[in-house]
């Protein structure tokens, strides 16, 4: 019983590291192409994982399910993403056309070719008009996901939308030429570069300045969505050790009989 405890509360630590423990942040990524797969944002490693068989308008996410959006098609459907495989399984049809698809920390929201902000309903698809964005959607184009604030990359500037409006609200100018994903991660507003031979940069959400971080390995196209994930390591930690204790637990309860 002693060694059991033990291991629950070993594994208990684990699942409550702080964030300075974690060596790298991730995220799922999808590419000019449709791959997918999981980013260190650190160093630009890409691990592919499959292929969504979409051109995509974004990643977002919402009650912890992984969710896109097929770009610029007139039924506008919403896609559940399996984040082992990158295959994607129809939600439903909200008939806007998709410009950009993303999320906040409390839902998912959508650019149409309108220039109208929406939200998304994640059980059926459907969406909402919110209002006018008031912004001509020229250049490089993309939502952020994981934030509390809902972020809009236009060519080279950041903007702010207003999830009760829709409205634009100039940040600054990125001093990039655009990016295809934008994520939130323990702090930092990433933006994955939209070309080929493209970088992950980490923007100053606050000016839109930008620092140039490292190229992405493994695959030279561009990103076309960016979300959180979990450090490879911490899930095969948890799963092993959770393994490990219930064959404990059952040894434990076979010897009590």
């Amino acid at each position: 019983m002693k060694k059991f405890i033990a291991l629950a509360i070993f594994l208990v630590a684990g699942l409550v590291r702080t964030p300075t423990a974690r060596a790298d942040d991730y995220a799922y990524a999808t590419l000019n192409g449709g791959d997918f797969g999981l980013l260190d944002l650190s160093n630009g490693a890409f691990t592919l994982r499959g292929n969504s068989g979409q051109t995509l308008a974004g990643l977002g996410v919402s009650g912890g399910t992984l969710f896109t959006a097929n770009f610029n098609s007139s039924l506008g459907t919403l896609y559940k993403v399996n984040p082992a495989t990158g295959g994607v399984s129809a939600v439903g049809n909200s008939g806007i056309n998709y410009d950009d698809f993303g999320s906040t920390t409390t839902g998912l929201y959508a650019v149409g070719s309108d220039a109208n902000l929406y939200s998304i309903n994640s059980v059926n698809g459907s969406a909402t008009l919110i209002g006018s964005t008031t912004l001509s959607l020229s250049g490089i184009r993309v939502l952020s996901t994981n934030a509390s604030a809902l972020y809009f990359s236009l060519g080279s500037n950041l903007y702010t939308l207003n999830t009760g409006t829709g409205a634009a609200t100039l940040v600054g100018n990125t001093g990039t030429s655009g990016f295809g994903g934008m994520v939130f991660e323990s702090g930092k507003l990433y933006g994955g570069e939209y070309f080929a031979t493209a970088h992950v940069d980490v923007i100053n959400p606050t000016t839109g300045a930008t620092v140039i971080g490292s190229a992405i390995m493994g695959n030279s196209n561009g990103v076309y969505g960016l979300a959180p994930a979990p450090e490879p390591a911490t899930v095969v930690f948890l799963v092993g050790g959770f393994i490990a204790l219930l064959a404990m637990r059952r040894r434990l309860a076979a010897a009590n009989r």
